[in-house]
């Protein structure tokens, strides 16, 4: 399995796969292109990429990496055989009348291939699986951050802590943001009166949801206006875990030390989804990217609070298997609605897994290992209609228009 420093990272929103990966992949595509004496570009996108591109904004993020070039950008809409629904073709132009072709694939969460070329096949970790993981913790002490930490060496802490303190700060200068969202939705950006409301109540649950929401929507804005977003485990997911972290930080006075090791902890089980489904939303829908965000912070915050490797299993279990079958449905192809209100609702829900865990797992052993959801999550993925696997052709985004 890879390292984590392949899941964590900083781009451009307001989607890791329709943003951040045509901005590395057009990045790449500059590094192996001789740029001199280059006519022109046509850049052509397809299935999930060609169907809401303008509402992700892969076309502006196109536009911008290729500033030097005239670009062209073509929406295929038709062609079907692709080896992935994230598939760009790049074509180089020259005035020789040569041409330099290459078609890649964004796979989520930035990451990427190119079609007909072997992959970096670097593997950090000696395992794929959460159970594989459990056989070698032992020889750890039975610390997920110590294997990690080994395997990753001790940068990976360094490295952590400022993509997390990045997340606390998008949060920070969003909560004291307003105005509209980008796009024909006309949303208004609304953390900062959630954020006044929740301050206002007295301290008890309503308040922890409140101030949750309010740290979720913060970031889900941010990312919805297109600011540097930290992937967690994906741009679309991205408001679930900081919120979480971020209210453990602020208003339970945390320990950041700690709160970079939960969080790492949290990017394992979440690179464990990667490595055996998808975290993209156009492969086996907002499951993969909600779904596996909640997993990330169910599993960061039982870490923390010092529960067992069986609960910290069960917290990132029990927080997939409520959103297997989660639709991805984006309206107009922004990710507005329903991603910024789901964001809030899935910090809440991973803090209930996390309660789960703690309160009720020590009665009974779960039939259902990570794994095993896991399994079912890409099975059940695979079998949404593509309609409902981030088009904006079915689902919320055919009956809101």
């Amino acid at each position: 399995m890879k390292s984590l420093k392949e899941l964590l990272i900083i781009g451009p929103g307001p989607s890791s796969s329709h943003t951040i990966g045509p901005y590395r992949i057009c990045l790449d595509f500059l590094r192996k292109a001789e740029i001199k004496d280059i006519d022109h570009i046509i850049v052509t996108l397809y299935d999930s990429l060609a169907l809401t591109g303008k509402g992700h904004g892969t076309d502006k993020i196109i536009i911008d990496t290729f500033k030097n070039f005239d670009v062209q950008i073509i929406f295929d809409f038709k062609t079907d055989d692709i080896p992935h629904p994230n598939t760009m073709r790049i074509q180089a132009f020259y005035k020789s009348g040569k041409n330099f072709t290459k078609v890649y694939c964004s796979t989520g969460g930035g990451a990427f291939q190119i079609v007909g070329e072997n992959t970096d096949n670097i593997e950090t970790y000696p395992f794929n699986t959460f159970d594989d993981m459990k056989k070698i913790l032992p020889s750890f002490n039975n610390d997920i951050y110590a294997l990690i930490e080994y395997y990753e060496g001790k940068d990976i802490f360094l490295y952590a802590r400022n993509l997390l303190l990045k997340s606390f700060d998008t949060i920070r200068k969003s909560l004291k943001t307003e105005g509209i969202l980008p796009g024909p939705l006309r949303l208004k950006r609304v953390s900062k009166d959630i954020f006044r409301r929740a301050n206002d109540m007295k301290i008890g649950e309503e308040k922890r949801e409140l101030l949750l929401t309010s740290y979720s929507y913060a970031t889900s804005e941010a990312n919805a206006a297109s600011e540097m977003i930290v992937t967690t485990p994906t741009c679309g997911a991205s408001g679930v875990v900081p919120a979480i972290l971020y209210y453990i930080y602020k208003d339970l006075n945390g320990d950041l030390n700690k709160l970079v090791r939960s969080y790492l902890v949290g990017a394992l089980v979440a690179n464990f989804i990667k490595q055996n489904a998808s975290i993209s939303g156009a492969v086996l829908g907002c499951q993969a990217e909600i779904g596996s965000a909640a997993s990330f912070a169910a599993a960061s915050l039982a870490y923390y609070n010092d529960l067992t490797l069986y609960q910290i299993e069960y917290a990132a279990e029990v927080s997939m298997e409520h959103f297997l079958g989660l639709t991805c449905d984006p309206v107009d192809g922004y990710v507005q609605i329903p991603c910024i209100e789901r964001n809030a609702i899935a910090s809440i829900h991973a803090y209930a897994a996390y309660l789960l865990s703690k309160n009720v797992a020590i009665y009974r052993h779960n039939r259902v290992s990570f794994d095993k959801v896991i399994l079912a999550m890409n099975d059940t993925g695979k079998q949404l209609p593509s309609d409902l696997k981030e088009t904006s052709k079915g689902g919320l985004a055919k009956v809101i228009c």
